[in-house]
């Protein structure tokens, strides 16, 4: 009942009682003493139940009061609850964590303590949501929450940071040593895998750690570097880096490689060398593997130096496309000028089979130039087909029906290689230039070049040995039986000028 109600019903039960009770006493009492007592009474009667009833009156209203005001704090409660946790696995959110973050400050501040803020990313989590979908996805996030919050101490925070990344808060660290060893536990979490549904399901996780105060003193400066660490640590993936000032300027400079890159595309500033191929047992030159270079004011920015950059921004599909595209076209122009088939090998890197890029890029290069697709050789590592190896093996497939042929790069340096060779559909295998070069020096590499070259005529595979740096290991590799080299020996990578002038030498010799 609203006060305005309230205060119309006391004014009316006031009214009718006066009207009333002062006509029923004139009427019942004719001596004046008496009706003055009466009056008296009256009037201490309504007195009394004015106060009983506005004191029933403001109990009733207190008692709703009271019910709103807690329905609001629970209501209250609630907000805050779904404000600072994670609504996918019901951790603390983001929100939370920054604000424990500010709270671990002020503490080790106030008592000089040390904590560290650990960033934990899930590695190749979109190809995951990809592949499976985004259900199995969510479902990875909440069971990783659940082994990484089964794993906490009483010192340990773990917060959902957003996406397929968790924040770990470490309170009362003191020494190196601990934050190390706590920090390759959270990793070695992961060597079991997850049951999403009917299947296992391995993931890695990579971890970027910074320590207050020594990376950083603000809740800003601790997130952002410990975000540099984790940039780091995915670089090379399964797990953790520790920031150091020196990140920084590596990130600097990534940064301004980055930057340059895009302008250099844009502006068509990359090179393709040409390192020519050698037949032993022709004595001629095939063809040749075509190389990215990139040229600045002191040189060649080394392919080591950007091409993980590359991989890193999304560029590679681009500088990919770009190389084969170049070196499809100039391919097919030698070849009419030299009056025979050249073939042209051409490394692909595992960003370039995401969405099925390659087969269009690879198609794109083939028309343009009308190059022969037999000519056309694509050179991949086992890396290839460790994110997704049912879908590489599709496009693998795809690449085949187009004509090209396929070559297993760098042979002998993966695990996996020997199956994946009998599996998909390769035709030539290069042998990696460590087993090659170690040929003079080691029995151990020598057997080995002889094995995998023993291998390769039972698959029926063409052998093409690296690498090839003396007259000795030229010789070695020709009596094994391998079909192709290629290294400093026979000749140096070089620009589509010289190559042409070198394989016109060649062949008039």
């Amino acid at each position: 009942m609203t006060p305005i109600r309230i205060a119309i019903l006391y004014f009316v039960i006031g009214a009718l009682w006066i009207l009333v009770s002062d006509t029923l006493l004139y009427r019942l009492v004719d001596d004046p003493v008496r009706l003055t007592y009466w009056q008296s009474v009256k009037g201490w009667f309504f007195i009394l139940a004015s106060t009983l009833l506005l004191y029933a009156l403001a109990q009733r209203l207190r008692t709703v009061l009271s019910r709103e005001l807690d329905v609001k704090r629970q209501h209250l409660a609630v907000v805050r609850r779904k404000a600072y946790t994670d609504h996918l696995t019901g951790l603390p959110n983001r929100r939370f964590g920054l604000r424990a973050i500010r709270r671990l400050i002020q503490r080790a501040k106030r008592e000089q303590k040390h904590f560290c803020v650990m960033c934990l990313d899930l590695d190749n989590f979109k190809q995951i949501n990809d592949t499976l979908g985004h259900s199995a996805g969510d479902q990875l996030i909440q069971a990783v929450g659940k082994r990484l919050h089964a794993f906490l101490t009483e010192d340990e925070q773990l917060v959902r940071h957003g996406g397929n990344e968790f924040l770990l808060l470490c309170a009362d660290v003191e020494h190196a040593e601990e934050i190390d060893k706590r920090a390759g536990e959270f990793v070695a979490l992961f060597q079991e895998p997850f049951l999403i549904g009917p299947m296992p399901l391995r993931v890695t996780a990579s971890i970027g750690v910074a320590c207050y105060p020594e990376g950083g003193e603000g809740q800003g400066t601790l997130m952002r570097n410990a975000d540099l660490a984790l940039h780091h640590s995915k670089l090379y993936k399964n797990c953790f880096k520790v920031y150091e000032s020196t990140m920084s300027r590596a990130m600097h400079y990534r940064f301004d490689l980055e930057q340059k890159m895009r302008e250099a595309l844009e502006e068509n500033l990359f090179e393709v060398f040409y390192q020519p191929i050698y037949d032993p047992h022709k004595s001629c030159f095939t063809g040749a593997e075509a190389l990215l270079r990139w040229p600045d004011d002191e040189g060649y920015i080394s392919p080591v130096e950007f091409i993980p950059v590359a991989e890193q921004s999304g560029q590679i599909r681009a500088l990919g496309a770009m190389v084969l595209a170049r070196a499809c076209h100039e391919t097919q122009q030698l070849s009419e000028r030299a009056g025979r088939p050249l073939s042209i090998s051409v490394n692909v890197s595992p960003k370039q089979f995401a969405n099925d890029h390659i087969v269009r890029d690879v198609q794109a290069a083939l028309s343009a130039s009308a190059l022969d697709p037999g000519c056309l050789i694509l050179e991949i590592t086992e890396g290839v087909f460790l994110s997704n190896a049912a879908e590489t093996g599709e496009i693998l497939n795809q690449l085949m029906e187009l004509g090209v042929s396929l070559s297993m790069d760098d042979f002998g340096q993966g695990y996996s290689s020997l199956s994946y060779l009998r599996k998909h559909p390769f035709r030539y295998l290069k042998i990696d230039k460590v087993f090659v070069q170690g040929m003079d020096s080691s029995g151990q590499d020598r057997a080995l070049v002889e094995a995998s070259v023993a291998m390769a005529e039972a698959l029926n595979l063409q052998v093409v040995g690296e690498g090839v740096e003396t007259a000795t290991q030229q010789e070695a590799l020709k009596e094994l039986g391998v079909h192709y080299l290629q290294g400093f020996h026979l000749a140096r990578p070089m620009p589509i000028t010289d190559y042409e002038y070198f394989l016109l030498s060649a062949q008039v010799s």
